[in-house]
């Protein structure tokens, strides 16, 4: 670790990657937040885990805060972006297997990304300001819903999604169910588990009994 961060900040020095130390300041602060969350973290800790002084923090970011909301953002645009490679696309697979990937992805998503965002409940401000940077650009996080919608439409197009269903509210149900199962795996252990397999099966079951024609 501590080679790779003389590295980048010789690379910055030298001016060969001029965001190489931005970079690594998100990186420090994304591995300080995992390990301990938002108590208790400072600026100083993070310029002495960084291996900086305390002042080359505001060369890139206004405060802390501002680099908590960089930081957090950025990991929810990347699990945005994995789950937008990896979604069905119409016609490539048959409905059953489409709906349990889309499933799956919505809950490993939730599974990821709640939990960053749980540490800012006692700081609205950043939570707020962190669901704006996330519901911006080309990793938006509205992406995902966009994306199922156009599965959904896609597999209408080609009959194999009743014409009468609302991709708008299967989408719902999609991200719902991955919603409720990880909130209820943090709050209330086992409530959504089922005697057999994963409650996830039956979702799917339901899904397309649904949207079949």
């Amino acid at each position: 670790m501590a080679a790779r961060r003389a590295r980048v900040l010789r690379d910055q020095q030298a001016g060969e990657h001029p965001q190489a130390l931005r970079r690594h300041l998100i990186a420090v602060t994304q591995q300080l937040l995992a390990a301990h969350g938002l108590t208790g973290l400072t600026t100083r800790g993070i310029a002495r885990e960084a291996q900086v002084s305390d002042g080359v923090l505001y060369n890139h970011f206004a405060d802390k805060d501002e680099l908590i909301v960089a930081a957090l953002a950025e990991q929810v645009g990347d699990l945005t972006a994995r789950f937008l490679a990896d979604c069905p696309t119409p016609g490539a697979q048959d409905l059953r297997t489409g709906l349990t990937a889309l499933v799956r992805l919505s809950r490993q998503f939730q599974a990821e990304s709640l939990p960053l965002l749980s540490g800012l409940l006692s700081r609205p401000d950043l939570m707020h300001a962190v669901l704006d940077r996330v519901h911006t650009g080309d990793r938006a996080a509205q992406l995902l819903w966009v994306r199922i919608q156009e599965y959904l439409a896609g597999e209408q197009e080609l009959g194999t999604v009743a014409a009468h269903v609302d991709p708008h509210v299967v989408t719902h149900v999609i991200f719902g169910t991955g919603h409720l199962q990880v909130l209820a795996d943090v709050v209330a252990p086992g409530l959504t588990e089922v005697p057999t397999g994963d409650p996830l099966d039956g979702v799917v079951d339901f899904l397309v009994r649904a949207c079949e024609p």
